[in-house]
C-alpha cells in the first residue's frame, strides 16, 4: 500500500518523427560535407524531429494517449531539411525546415488536442521542425544554407525519454504507419 504522499509514478514522453537508415546516410553526408564538429555530437540512435514534448505524463495515462494517437491519420508527406542553424540560447546545431508539410502540421494539431480532451496539458510552442545535431554549442556557428535533406515521412512514434548519468535514453512505445497519399 502507498503512503498518502506518494506520487503516481510518472514517465517523461514526446510525440516524434524517427528517422530510418537512408535519412540518416543523407544527415551523416551532410554533417561530413558541412565539417560539422562543433559541440557534442548527437548520437545516430537519439537524431528525432520532437512533434510534441508531453512531459511527465502519469503511467495510468500512457494507454489514453496510444489510443489517442491511433485514431489520428497523418497521410504520407515529406520533411525537408534545407537549413543549418546554430541556436545560440540553448546552445544547439540544428537542421531546419523553411516548410511544415501541411499533414504534420494538422498531426500536431490533432494530437494537441487530443491531449486537451484527455485533460493533459499540451505545450504551447508552435510546431518548427528541427533536428538536434549537436549541443553545448559554444562557438559561433553561421546559419546557411544546405543541400536538402529529403525525409519521406512514414511513421510517427510516441516515445519515452530516461535521464541517467549518460544523458536522455529513448524507448519508443508505440509507432504509427502513415497512410497513402
Amino acid at each position: 500500500m502507498s503512503a498518502p504522499n506518494d506520487k503516481p509514478a510518472k514517465t517523461r514522453l514526446f510525440f516524434a518523427l524517427w528517422p530510418d537508415e537512408e535519412v540518416l546516410a543523407a544527415i551523416r553526408q551532410t554533417c561530413q560535407a558541412l565539417e560539422i564538429n562543433e559541440g557534442k555530437a548527437v548520437k545516430p540512435e537519439k537524431l528525432h524531429v520532437t512533434l510534441l514534448f508531453l512531459g511527465d505524463v502519469p503511467n495510468s495515462r500512457i494507454d489514453d494517449l496510444i489510443a489517442m494517437a491511433q485514431s489520428l491519420s497523418l497521410p504520407s508527406c515529406e520533411l525537408v531539411f534545407n537549413r543549418l542553424e546554430h541556436w545560440v540560447r540553448p546552445g544547439v546545431l540544428c537542421l531546419t525546415s523553411d516548410e511544415v508539410p501541411p499533414p504534420l502540421e494538422e498531426l500536431v494539431d490533432g494530437l494537441k488536442k487530443g491531449m486537451r480532451k484527455l485533460g493533459l496539458k499540451p505545450e504551447k510552442r508552435p510546431f518548427r521542425p528541427h533536428l538536434t545535431l549537436a549541443r553545448k554549442v559554444k562557438k559561433r556557428v553561421i546559419t546557411r544554407e544546405i543541400e536538402p535533406i529529403h525525409w519521406p515521412v512514414r511513421e510517427f512514434t510516441l516515445v519515452a525519454s530516461r535521464l541517467d548519468e549518460n544523458g536522455s535514453n529513448y524507448q519508443v512505445i508505440a509507432r504509427w504507419r502513415t497512410e497513402p497519399s
